[in-house]
């Protein structure tokens, strides 16, 4: 498994509410942004942008 994040990698997203984790969930890397964030599709299907401090890789992406 590569250690880039990459468009198509399977993570998991850390939820933080004021400051503390309250849950987890997993999506697919739609893209990065100019900011150097990630922008998420989690898997119920809403898409999310997030700090890449909060995503942990769990699979990489199909191979191009």
């Amino acid at each position: 498994m590569k250690m880039v994040i990459s468009p198509g990698d399977r993570v998991r997203v850390t939820h933080l509410v004021n400051g503390y984790e309250r849950g987890h969930y997993k999506g697919t890397v739609v893209a990065w942004t100019d900011a150097g964030k990630l922008k998420i599709k989690s898997d119920a299907g809403l898409i999310a942008t997030v700090s890449s401090e909060l995503v942990k890789k769990v699979a990489d992406g199909p191979a191009q």
